[in-house]
């Protein structure tokens, strides 16, 4: 049986193996600086940070199921000597010694019982997936990780929310059924992702177009850039803004999503283009881009 003991050692060498890591990406900043340094910086320690706070609970949870099996088998072996105390004095006929060690047989099977609940709790805490793989949507085969992989999370989500949208047939263009219920209009829609991203647009005031360009500068989280863009000038996530007209969300890859049109009268999207991906196009007034944290997001399995 590996001793919690084991384990406590096992864990102080992850620990060293995550430190030297650190330091070996650290050392990287003498040599070479710049973006992809600095993103490589952020992703690597999100992933020590989350790796190593995964691994140490399921450890710990190892550590406590062997201390815990350590103690269940000294008391099995006191249990056994107990029942055969119980059994030599039964045959004595000494029925004080009997009612002493009828009481230790029941107070040592109630803890046998404990401990064995405590070690299966602690074996399925320590068995359970340290990551679980995000659920991501995906529209017609395109999804957020692979448009923006090395995007912010908060511009994967924002992605992952509109594809689910435009992928759900339930929802369809209208301007008076406008927050989901069940219908958006491009205003709405794009609002609605970014503010699934933990933006706090709408709590800023965005509601439609002729608002969007100063609630969504009032959050601290996004920069203006005027004028109309080039696809290749463009970031997945740049919400794409005439504040008269019209509002999408480029994504990347050429590509742009959002609410076009009540195409057939009726709620939900009849025929998959209410709500779409469609190629890049269109003049605008201007970007508003995300400029918040740049944490990216790590997928990992085990």
């Amino acid at each position: 049986m590996v001793s919690s003991g084991t384990v406590s050692s096992d864990l102080g060498i992850l620990r060293t193996s995550f430190s030297s890591y650190q330091s070996s990406i650290s050392d990287l900043s003498s040599v070479w600086k710049g973006d992809s340094y600095n993103n490589l910086v952020t992703q690597s320690e999100q992933f020590v940070s989350e790796y190593k706070s995964a691994i140490e609970k399921q450890m710990n949870a190892f550590a406590s199921a062997c201390a815990s099996y350590a103690e269940y088998v000294q008391t099995k072996s006191a249990l056994a000597s107990a029942r055969a105390a119980y059994a030599q004095a039964e045959a004595e006929k000494n029925t004080g010694l009997m009612s002493s060690y009828s009481t230790q047989i029941a107070e040592l099977s109630s803890k046998l019982e404990r401990l064995k609940a405590e070690i299966e709790a602690s074996l399925a805490e320590a068995s359970s997936p340290a990551f679980a793989a995000p659920t991501t949507a995906s529209y017609n085969g395109i999804t957020a990780t692979s448009l923006a992989a090395s995007s912010p999370v908060a511009v994967q989500k924002a992605i992952d929310t509109a594809l689910g949208l435009a992928a759900d047939d339930t929802h369809g263009y209208s301007q008076n059924t406008r927050w989901g219920n069940p219908n958006y209009d491009c205003s709405s829609f794009v609002i609605t992702c970014w503010d699934s991203a933990g933006t706090g647009v709408k709590d800023a005031g965005a509601t439609y177009t002729g608002n969007m360009k100063r609630a969504f500068l009032s959050t601290g989280l996004f920069e203006w850039i005027p004028g109309t863009l080039k696809a290749e000038e463009l970031q997945p996530g740049d919400v794409l803004l005439n504040q008269k007209v019209h509002t999408e969300m480029y994504i990347g890859d050429g590509k742009m999503v959002g609410a076009h049109g009540d195409f057939d009268g009726s709620n939900g999207d009849g025929n998959g283009r209410e709500l779409s991906v469609c190629k890049y196009s269109g003049s605008w007034e201007g970007v508003l881009r995300y400029i918040g944290p740049s944490t990216t997001a790590t997928t990992v399995s085990l």
